[in-house]
């Protein structure tokens, strides 16, 4: 059964259970995706994360949507936007909350050095313009216990020690987004907000890559996403997603 209704200026599709967000938003025929509709459910019984990992998420604990953004003639070349107005939304969303959030590249989000939120983006490009953005979103509110190997979960309820209604978290985590979404092409805004507020934005740490650990600190983010590190050598390097990894 699902239910539809318009929350925060998004049309919400809630099922009762599904596999993935993701996976059933890719199930929609084209005309079924259309911007700012979502897919809801708050029994997800294996979100995806990146590449092959798995998102962790307790029935009728957390939030789990995909939200289908397809920007007006949006350059694919600018593609990284999306990602930002979701992970800024959603840290909006959580500082509301508690204190010490940051967006940790290209788009968790942490509080403190825990994860609070995992994103997973699928665009569809054609041509040289995105056609539609599949925006996957798990935040943990209410869990108190987290069973996988991930290493480093929490939810707003281990932080607060306070229970959320999950409608009410979903209204508002919409609402977050969707005044981001509004901005999208203020892309040197939304550039700017994103380093504010970027994990480790200040200072030198370790990193590795594919040739071994380093020390580095954060320049910026290129205008296709990838991460601009300094290392103690002066030497600027440039990673796409997963060519470099915190230590």
């Amino acid at each position: 059964m699902i239910k539809k209704y318009n929350v925060s200026g998004f049309e919400v599709w809630e099922y009762g259970a599904l596999t993935s967000t993701n996976t059933e938003a890719e199930q929609w025929k084209r005309e079924e995706l259309k911007d700012k509709r979502v897919v809801l459910t708050y029994r997800q019984m294996s979100g995806r994360g990146q590449a092959t990992n798995r998102w962790e998420s307790e029935p009728n604990k957390n939030i789990a949507v995909t939200v289908v953004l397809c920007p007006p003639c949006y350059e694919a070349s600018r593609q990284f936007a999306v990602s930002m107005v979701c992970a800024l939304g959603v840290y909006d969303f959580v500082s509301k909350y508690v204190e010490g959030v940051s967006v940790k590249w290209p788009n968790d989000v942490y509080v403190g050095d825990k994860k609070i939120c995992g994103i997973l983006i699928e665009h569809t490009v054609a041509g040289r313009f995105i056609r539609s953005s599949l925006c996957g979103i798990g935040v943990n509110i209410n869990q108190t216990v987290f069973l996988s190997d991930a290493p480093n979960p929490v939810s707003l309820f281990q932080l607060t020690g306070k229970e959320i209604p999950l409608d009410k978290a979903v209204e508002e985590l919409l609402a977050c987004i969707g005044k981001r979404y509004g901005r999208i092409e203020e892309y040197e805004v939304l550039e700017r907000d994103f380093m504010e507020c970027l994990y480790r934005r200040q200072g030198i740490y370790r990193w590795e890559d594919e040739e071994g650990e380093f020390e580095a600190s954060v320049v910026r983010i290129d205008e296709f996403g990838r991460l601009v590190l300094k290392d103690t050598e002066g030497t600027l390097r440039v990673y796409g997603f997963k060519e470099v990894a915190y230590k």
